[in-house]
């Protein structure tokens, strides 16, 4: 996010009579695990009286990687965090929650008292606590349970362990197709998240000697050959990826949230996504001439 001009427009928009009450930072995007300047924004946000909400819904676990959490820096500020257990704590689907800094003003937006038969009357102030008090859900699974139980057992310390290893093993993902003469990395890889494309040797030298106009049929002819990588792996069961669209180009993405992930595991899918990727390249025209 460009705090420089986040801050253009909010001054725009009160300018035209428009009345910004809140922005929305990002703590690990999903697409690439990309971080924004979350103390930068805060300030922003503080300077204009707004709503400082932080998206970490697959992301702000990352925090608890000690060489990741001034990346972080600024993720305490916030109003609000959105949180996926289910995404990077491990617990099964479905599980998301939102942390308030203070949970008042969810009281304030949600909480009615108009119907008799949902008044509280226990005094014990566990007992008492009402969620639909808190949320849109009037009556709801107890989510929380397994959270709570992962937390209980295994531990913050433990837990962040188990995303420090992932980061690492991400890292060690883009360090091999950086390596590669047949793949190209298209995104940092900042978190656990490592975005990136299958290219032929030869196609790769093709596109290097290209002009602008053959340069763009031959990556229109890269995206379906990975669309259909992806596909044909997805198909053959021994690995899986999913893909993102970045700068206009169809990537492959991995992302790594599973403890038991090791480092023959990323090798072993580098080396069936190569394998499939011959298999397939006499079938793609990669220049559209």
């Amino acid at each position: 996010l460009d705090v420089r001009a986040l801050r253009e427009r909010i001054e725009s928009d009160a300018r035209t009579g428009l009345q910004p009450f809140c922005v929305v930072a990002s703590a690990g995007t999903v697409n690439t695990g990309a971080v924004d300047p979350l103390a930068e924004i805060a300030g922003v946000a503080r300077d204009q009286d707004l709503w400082f909400h932080v998206d970490g819904a697959y992301g702000a676990p990352g925090v608890l990687d000690e060489k990741r959490c001034a990346l972080f820096e600024g993720l305490e500020l916030a109003d609000s965090i959105s949180l996926d257990p289910h995404k990077w704590l491990y617990a099964p689907i479905d599980c998301g929650c939102v942390l308030l800094r203070e949970p008042s003003h969810a009281l304030t937006a949600f909480r009615t008292g108009e119907a008799d038969y949902i008044k509280i009357y226990e005094q014990d102030e566990r007992e008492a606590f009402a969620f639909w008090d808190y949320g849109v859900e009037l009556t709801r699974r107890f989510r929380a349970l397994k959270v709570w139980m992962i937390l209980r057992y295994y531990g913050a310390r433990k837990i962040g362990e188990a995303i420090s290893e992932d980061l690492a093993l991400a890292k060690y993902f883009g360090e091999r197709v950086e390596a590669a003469k047949d793949f190209e990395l298209l995104a940092p890889v900042e978190l656990s998240i490592c975005c990136f494309r299958y290219v032929p040797q030869a196609v790769r030298e093709r596109l290097q000697a290209a002009d602008e106009t053959l340069r763009d049929k031959i990556n229109v002819g890269l995206d379906e050959l990975n669309e259909r990588l992806m596909y044909a792996l997805q198909r053959g069961g021994r690995a899986y990826l999913s893909n993102a669209t970045l700068r206009g180009r169809f990537a492959l993405r991995a992302c790594i949230v599973n403890f038991r992930t090791t480092r023959a595991d990323i090798d072993l899918t580098l080396r069936i996504l190569r394998e499939t990727g011959e298999e397939l390249l006499p079938q793609m025209n990669t220049d559209k001439k």
